[in-house]
């Protein structure tokens, strides 16, 4: 049996560096397993429930805009229903009026009479369809007589009741002059009547005006011939 002998032998600084590491593997390890970090937890449920409204928000937002946008389509649909049906009327109407069968410039082959009756018969000589090759008019006639007759009994009505107006207003103007006329002869027989008036009446004042002078000239006079009388002797005896 051989004897066994503890030699204190310094360690591998590798080996103890590695059994370190192996150590602080574990603890690590252990520590995500018992130590749990509540608030990284929490931040991590508030971010999904923030990530969650977000998308509930993005959904209500992209609902609320369908919305509007199917209305908006909708509108458009029934404005573009009415311009067609305003275009169908339009052109229905258009084929009612302009594109009757009566007024077809084509020529039917099968219609032979339809140069004839495309020209009426003769009604009058200002219609241009016929001329004097035609036969249709001749000299002498006048198929408007009772036509230019009523004209002429018109015009000469309007004439009759225009010298009439005109008459009817002369005498108007004369009587108007004449009223006139009477007002100023008579105005100015007024003012002849004041201007004699007056220039009498400053004929009478001026009268007045002189007798009364002359009446006191004389009283004047009577005065100092009866002063020189009265004072000349008794100077003298002085």
């Amino acid at each position: 049996m051989r004897k066994m002998y503890n030699v204190d032998l310094p360690p591998d600084p590798k080996e103890v560096a590695a059994i370190e590491a192996r150590r602080n593997r574990e603890k690590e390890r252990q520590s995500r397993f018992f130590n749990v970090d509540v608030e990284a937890l929490n931040n991590q449920v508030e971010e999904r429930k923030l990530q969650e409204s977000t998308e509930r928000s993005k959904e209500a937002a992209y609902g609320t805009n369908q919305v509007q946008y199917d209305l908006v389509v909708q509108m458009l649909e029934k404005e573009q229903a009415e311009r067609t049906r305003r275009l169908v009327k339009k052109f229905h109407n258009f084929r009612a009026q302009r594109q009757q069968l009566n007024n077809k410039r084509e020529f039917d082959f099968w219609d032979s009479n339809q140069l004839w009756r495309e020209f009426p018969a003769y009604v009058g000589d200002s219609v241009p369809y016929y001329g004097p090759v035609s036969l249709q008019c001749f000299s002498g006639e006048d198929l408007e007589r009772a036509a230019c007759l009523r004209m002429q009994q018109e015009q000469f009505q309007y004439s009759l009741e225009r010298q009439l107006q005109e008459q009817q207003q002369a005498s108007v103007d004369e009587n108007c002059a004449d009223m006139l006329n009477e007002q100023l002869r008579l105005a100015m027989d007024m003012r002849a009547a004041q201007l004699a008036k007056l220039e009498e009446s400053c004929r009478i004042a001026m009268m007045a005006a002189r007798a009364n002078a002359n009446k006191a000239q004389a009283e004047l006079s009577e005065f100092n011939n009866l002063y020189q009388s009265t004072y000349s002797p008794i100077s003298s005896a002085i």
